[in-house]
């Protein structure tokens, strides 16, 4: 079978769980004797009508395509939807994809993704395939994470997006340009401000200062922009149509398909929920000496980004309520703390470790007794979750994460329901901490289930879903 995985390219254009997976799953297809390969967005340059797909390199032995002036690639919001859905009938995709005979196109992400090239590959009788890794396209910050920090329910026909996206820049489809383009200045200009930061920049700016210059957003002292909105609806209705017109659709976890299914119009027999994993994932659970306690302390664990999008700021908070109560307990966190003022923090409770790599996991997880995965948006899965359960760490998680569909509740770890005031997330934490023998009984049941997360497994599975078989 010939596979053509479109997905956002390798570091340092993109990184993360999606360039993990999609490369991981293309690994292994290849490893299974089908012709795999893979096709990211390359340079864009607004003022070139014509489109076209280009050889770009081989990496980890798969021969790697970029689509020259598709849409513009973005994480961090739009400034003009019409540059994100302008229509790019000159282009070579049909070219490409008869050439390589492709017979399955499978995507991982809508950003970037021109709408000719699905139905081109509809047009030749490709099998298309969507993997739901963020929520572009339903949403143009990818998260429905609104910038007073609260979750998008009603983007009130264009108006929410306006004021979402007020503080987007061109930034990063500048700076991707620079990177495919010269990719050698890029890395010379990026070591020059690194230093350039360094000596003349106070490193310790204070989180709540940065993120709060969004949430003090008033929507009352903004004028909504009507015809921007009308063009943000437009925005979405021209990814709702490509959403609609694939074959397949795999979400990645039950929340990931609720979310979408607020949105989209699309045969439920069409879909298929498949939780994801990567290579990396092995077997652990016996590797380390799993205690709930250590030098009298429960040890608490929080892995990622230290911002309100993945609940640390609350996360922190409640550990403040509950200190002058319980004493049993510390926090170790890690994730890049550099722009985090660590003064207010009391060292005996919460301990920064700043970044991690995969090689840390083993002595992470060997000091943890519970990981929390506090999310405030709708994640979509939650690798690290599912690294600390291949280590028999059990987990507290919240409902908003797509992680939850592998805990049952009370067994193996603990799901809490959202609230404003974060008591259940608070009262979930004391119980432990009354309770820690608890923690026990969910390492036993971790390490007793079956583990089924390796790459090759689930390789099958999607293999068999694009065949219609399962």
């Amino acid at each position: 079978m010939n596979i053509l995985h479109y997905f956002l390219g390798f570091p340092p254009l993109h990184g993360g769980g999606l360039m993990i997976y999609a490369t991981n799953l293309a690994e292994e297809q290849l490893k299974m004797g089908h012709k795999v390969f893979l096709l990211m967005p390359g340079e864009y340059i607004s003022f070139i009508g014509k489109s076209k797909i280009k050889y770009y390199g081989i990496q980890e032995s798969l021969p790697i395509y970029k689509i020259v002036n598709s849409h513009p690639f973005t994480l961090s919001g739009i400034k003009n939807p019409k540059k994100f859905i302008k229509p790019k009938n000159k282009n070579n995709y049909s070219l490409l994809l008869k050439n390589l005979n492709i017979e399955v196109l499978h995507v991982h992400s809508l950003i970037g993704f021109p709408k000719e090239i699905l139905v081109q590959a509809k047009r030749l009788g490709i099998k298309t395939v969507f993997t739901t890794h963020d929520y572009f396209g339903i949403c143009p910050r990818v998260d429905l994470f609104k910038y007073n920090h609260t979750q998008c329910d009603d983007y009130k026909s264009g108006s929410e997006c306006v004021l979402c996206n007020l503080n987007a820049s061109n930034k990063t489809i500048v700076r991707r340009n620079i990177q495919l383009l010269i990719p050698s200045f890029y890395d010379s200009a990026r070591n020059i401000y690194k230093r350039i930061k360094k000596t003349f920049l106070h490193p310790k700016k204070k989180k709540e200062e940065i993120l709060h210059i969004e949430s003090n957003l008033n929507p009352s002292l903004h004028k909504i922009d009507q015809n921007k909105a009308k063009r943000f609806t437009m925005f979405r209705e021209y990814y709702k149509n490509i959403i609609e017109n694939f074959d397949l659709i795999i979400f990645n976890s039950s929340i990931t398909k609720r979310e979408f299914f607020k949105y989209i119009n699309i045969d439920k027999n069409k879909t298929k929920i498949l939780h994801v994993t990567h290579s990396s994932i092995k077997d652990n659970r016996n590797k380390i000496n799993y205690a709930p306690v250590k030098d009298g302390k429960v040890n608490f664990t929080y892995m990622g980004p230290l911002n309100y999008k993945k609940g640390f700021f609350d996360l922190v908070d409640v550990f403040k309520r509950i200190k002058n109560n319980y004493s049993n307990w510390q926090l170790n966190i890690y994730g890049d703390c550099s722009h985090l003022d660590l003064k207010p923090f009391h060292k005996d409770f919460f301990k920064f470790y700043g970044k991690y790599t995969h090689n840390d996991f083993i002595n992470i997880f060997s000091n943890s007794s519970v990981l929390i995965i506090p999310s405030k948006w709708k994640e979509t899965f939650g690798f690290i979750g599912l690294e600390a359960f291949s280590y028999g760490i059990p987990a507290i998680v919240s409902e908003n994460v797509g992680f939850g569909d592998l805990i049952e509740n009370k067994l193996n770890g603990v799901i809490y329901t959202e609230d404003k005031d974060n008591k259940n997330l608070e009262k979930e934490i004391i119980n432990i901490l009354k309770n820690p023998e608890t923690l026990l009984k969910y390492n036993k049941e971790i390490k007793e289930g079956k583990f089924s997360f390796d790459m090759n497994s689930h390789c099958k599975k999607v293999l068999d879903f694009y065949m219609g078989s399962e």
